[in-house]
């Protein structure tokens, strides 16, 4: 399971989640960041006996951290507690100083996990301003353990059913990572632009067992390159994945 969601650059969780983030940035390069997590299922659970036993993991102290973990001159502008979750706004002084990585769907650390979504960011103000975000390279598993000589062929029957418990448990989870500019974009690189908003992520978790489904060879004891992996979900409908590198967005 590490493996599998390492590979997709996703929050490993025991549950159904929707993690979305959109940062929106300014001429000036000052931003806002709005996280919103919506748990259901077993995270949803997890949350609630979490809560009975040592309080809400969201709580303002919480997103005090991640503001400190987000970089210089990042301020919590607002917290809406929920039942099934949370929302939070940030106040961003300067985006070029801001390191974003996705927010734990369970509040646990301030979301700078080898398993999260990490962007940095470039920023020159003019008429147009530039705003660059940088999208590293998935870094290969070297933690993963090499398969014994003797392994067994994997079993198709048992591959076929660990995808339907997974399909099971996070049928509904999606992340989805944005950048929207206040203004009007004139030229960008990037691959899905609607209007002022670029999506960098927007990853719904069927598509990863569609593509497991597809190719019985990655559920094997080697596990994928995260770019192989990647592109065979950029094909899928409704995934949408820009490619590592830097995307430029000018507007004004």
């Amino acid at each position: 399971m590490r493996a599998l969601y390492a590979l997709v650059l996703a929050v490993v969780l025991s549950g159904c989640f929707h993690i979305d983030s959109l940062l929106t940035v300014r001429p000036d390069g000052s931003a806002t960041l709005r996280d919103e997590i919506t748990l259901s299922g077993m995270a949803l659970m997890a949350l609630a006996e979490a809560e009975e036993s040592e309080g809400s993991p969201f709580d303002e102290a919480a997103m005090e951290e991640r503001a400190a973990a987000l970089g210089e001159g990042v301020r919590v502008a607002s917290f809406e507690p929920r039942e099934d979750g949370y929302a939070v706004t940030f106040e961003v002084d300067d985006v070029r100083q801001l390191r974003y990585a996705t927010p734990e769907a369970l509040g646990e650390g301030s979301g700078d996990t080898p398993d999260g979504i990490d962007l940095s960011f470039r920023f020159d103000e003019g008429d147009p301003s530039t705003l660059r975000v940088l999208v590293p390279k998935p870094e290969p598993d070297d933690d993963k353990a090499e398969p014994a000589p003797d392994a067994p062929e994997p079993d198709p029957q048992e591959q076929a059913r660990m995808l339907a418990m997974m399909r099971s448990f996070f049928a509904d989870a999606r992340v989805t990572v944005a950048v929207e500019v206040e203004g009007e974009i004139e030229e960008t690189n990037a691959s899905y632009v609607d209007g002022s908003r670029v999506t960098v992520f927007d990853l719904p978790f069927v598509a990863v067992f569609d593509v497991m489904e597809a190719n019985p060879e990655m559920m094997g004891s080697e596990p994928p390159e995260p770019e192989a992996m990647l592109d065979e979900l950029r094909a899928v409908e409704g995934v949408r994945l820009e490619a590592p590198g830097t995307v430029r967005v000018r507007f004004r």
